[in-house]
């Protein structure tokens, strides 16, 4: 009876934390996107393992650029401001990276995202504020971070790459010895 006890209350408990974890508020100090912000955006030409080796150059080269003046910014219209001023100094730097082999194209203005999913966190598609660069065809994957608030978010690991722990299953072994 102890027993079933202990599994009852541990699952309860399990129960509990979930219901925690996965129905809290997404507000911003969480992971959640501002209302006010503007993404960053680097499509590939296309999906070629060449092609995304590019446009990681090309993203890593132009983030480095924009965090010079980024984190200045203490506003959306700021950042706006901001960005008008470096938007040819960003093309310069994205083409010399992109090679010779394809043209590139930096815009800034609403751009379509679809949803994407960082952890627990869906962000909605929808129209944004962007500024985007756009390696030739732009048809292949995309990497994006939020320019304001300065805020990247990580590359999402593959599920297959994460070990996963049961507490309750750690407690029952535990138990057994």
């Amino acid at each position: 009876m102890k027993t079933k006890t202990m599994i009852l209350y541990l699952y309860g408990l399990s129960a509990a934390a979930a219901f925690m974890v996965y129905f809290a508020p997404a507000d911003e100090a969480a992971g959640g996107i501002p209302d006010e912000s503007i993404r960053i955006r680097v499509v590939a030409h296309d999906d070629s393992m060449e092609e995304q080796e590019r446009k990681d150059n090309v993203h890593r080269a132009v983030a480095e650029e924009i965090s010079n003046w980024a984190q200045k910014a203490d506003s959306a219209e700021e950042s706006r401001v901001m960005i008008e001023e470096h938007l040819e100094a960003i093309e310069e730097i994205a083409d010399s990276e992109a090679g010779t082999e394809h043209d590139v194209h930096v815009t800034f203005g609403q751009e379509e995202f679809p949803a994407k999913q960082y952890g627990r966190f869906i962000y909605p598609p929808g129209t944004y504020e962007s500024l985007v660069v756009t390696i030739g065809d732009g048809n292949g994957d995309n990497w994006w971070c939020l320019l304001y608030p300065a805020q990247c978010f990580p590359e999402e690991q593959p599920l297959e790459d994460e070990e996963v722990k049961w507490a309750v299953v750690d407690l029952w072994g535990q138990m057994q010895k």
